[in-house]
């Protein structure tokens, strides 16, 4: 059998490389950096210590050196793709020669050595298909061999012959002859087992022929392709006596090659020089961006126990001021509010008030006139005296006594302020003079009352305002229904006069006009109703 070895052939030209895409972060962030990636910060820090300053690398400036080697980059895949072009242009320059002849010759050859070869491996793998369904037909044949005494069915009908007439000849026991039956219908089954292996004797027979027809296409093979390699040897010694000749452009193609190999190698510098220059920039942005990182867990560390120690400092003073709360006298608010509104009532409504609580009011000083014209002079009517002198001194006539003017007794009225300082005690404010005794009576037991309570028992008015606040703001922000005329006394608009009254926001100003409450100055209760330092002035 002739060898199947092939002539080694010229590699071909190498294709030009390609500069490495760069990794681009679209508008998604498919390139972001992600957080699960990061080593934990602890341990590339001591977070307990101050945190290195680390300068962020400049991006410009990385960009601008990547740009140059680019283009250095691209400069010298064009001066090598231009090498290439002439390695090409010299290699096809001689094809019309003899010696290229004589190589379009050996190519032909060595692609019908190369189908042979293929038809030839095709072949080799039929022969080994029948090989195997061969060897698997003659282990049934042992296996079913294996299984019978006889080896074909004439031998077992004389077998079955011969115990049929020892059964009708000789007189045995029913035992003996259940066992001689059994021994019949197994001679009879293994007739099937017989013809099974005939058909397996039949089957490697073709197989036999089948095999020996494809070693001969397998021998057939093998002369042509003996013949095909011996007729590329003399191709083969014919093209080195016809390139032996040409040395010249053999050296020029070498010269082209070395040249080729040159910028192979300057573009692999520069390649790996980018590389260089990505991976110390990555590392610079990530040594910075593990500072920052830092920075910012040392920070959050010092705003947590910042946090701890504002919560405790507050902890300790509502401790303190709970403390202060407890010390104080229970109800201490709603018990001077209770004197104050009962004071208030019956300062107004019920005595007249003191003369110490009116308002004073500051004379002014009166200046002397020194060396006045008119002193002594009294002025007199023009009627009465001639018309040149109507000036003249005497004692004049005596001023008139005015009887003083009538005080209208005012209607009884009370503040808004008022009616929310009666609710935030939970007492039904006057309405009329005649209930105003009744009311000064309710305010003093109930401040005897909230002086017999336990704190925390009932709520305070503090209490009681924050919740009127709370209702009032829920009220302004509920959108209005609209008007439908008729008066209903569960309307927002309307005004409650008793327990728990809202806060003045929101209410209409129907008591517009009347008179302010009284304010409180320290511990001195100023009237509303005594006149004003203007009035008193007017009035003297």
């Amino acid at each position: 059998m002739a060898e199947e070895a092939a002539t080694p052939v010229a590699p071909p030209a190498p294709a030009p490389e390609e500069a490495p895409k760069e990794k681009k972060n679209d508008s998604k962030g498919k390139n972001r950096r992600k957080k699960e990636d990061d080593t934990p910060i602890e341990e590339l820090f001591d977070l307990s210590k101050p945190i290195p300053r680390v300068d962020k690398p400049d991006k410009g400036a990385h960009e601008a050196k990547l740009k140059e080697l680019n283009e250095k980059f691209e400069q010298l895949k064009k001066d090598k793709d231009q090498v290439q072009k002439k390695i090409e242009a010299a290699m096809t320059s001689g094809k019309n020669t003899d010696l290229g002849k004589a190589r379009d010759a050996m190519a032909a050859l060595r692609s019908k050595k190369g189908k042979m070869i293929e038809e030839k491996r095709a072949i080799r793998a039929q022969l080994d298909l029948l090989k195997k369904a061969g060897d698997k037909l003659v282990q049934d044949k042992k296996e079913a061999r294996s299984s019978v005494r006889f080896n074909s069915i004439e031998e077992i009908d004389a077998e079955i012959k011969k115990l049929q007439k020892l059964q009708e000849t000789t007189s045995m026991s029913l035992t003996e002859e259940k066992k001689l039956i059994k021994e019949m219908d197994g001679l009879q089954a293994s007739k099937e087992k017989v013809k099974d292996v005939k058909s397996k004797d039949a089957s490697l027979d073709g197989i036999k022929k089948e095999r020996t027809a494809v070693n001969e296409s397998i021998k057939a093979k093998d002369k042509e392709i003996d013949a095909v390699t011996k007729e590329m040897d003399e191709v083969g010694s014919k093209i080195k006596s016809l390139a032996a000749k040409e040395t010249d452009k053999r050296s020029t193609l070498d010269a082209l090659f070395k040249e080729r190999d040159a910028f192979k190698k300057e573009i692999s510098v520069v390649l790996k020089e980018k590389d260089a220059l990505r991976d110390e920039y990555r590392e610079n942005n990530n040594a910075w961006w593990n500072a920052q990182r830092a920075v910012k867990a040392q920070r959050q560390i010092q705003y947590e126990e910042e946090k701890k120690a504002r919560e405790a400092e507050k902890a300790a003073y509502l401790k303190k001021k709970e403390e202060e709360e407890m010390k104080k006298i229970p109800y201490e608010e709603e018990m001077g509010l209770c004197d104050y509104l009962a004071d208030y009532l019956s300062r107004t409504y019920l005595n007249a008030p003191p003369a110490e609580n009116k308002i004073s009011v500051k004379k002014e000083e009166v200046i002397a006139v020194k060396d006045d014209p008119f002193a002594g002079m009294v002025a007199r009517c023009k009627k009465n005296d001639d018309e040149e002198n109507y000036f003249s001194k005497g004692k004049g006539k005596k001023k008139r006594q005015r009887a003083p003017k009538k005080i209208a007794t005012a209607p009884f009225t009370l503040s808004v302020d008022s009616f929310e300082q009666f609710g935030s005690i939970g007492l039904n404010p006057p309405t009329k003079l005649d209930e105003v005794e009744n009311s000064v009576k309710e305010l003093r037991e109930k401040k005897v009352w909230y002086s017999q309570q336990p704190r925390g028992s009932v709520p305070t008015a503090k209490d009681i305002r924050k919740k009127n606040e709370k209702n009032a703001q829920k009220l302004r922000q509920t959108p209005s229904k609209a008007p439908t005329g008729k008066f209903s006394a569960s309307d927002d608009t309307f005004v409650p006069l008793g327990n728990g009254s809202s806060t003045a926001a929101g209410i209409p100003s129907w008591g517009a006009g009347q008179k302010p409450a009284p304010t409180v100055s320290g511990e001195e209760v100023v009237n509303a109703d005594d006149p004003t330092p203007a009035d008193a002035a007017a009035q003297e």
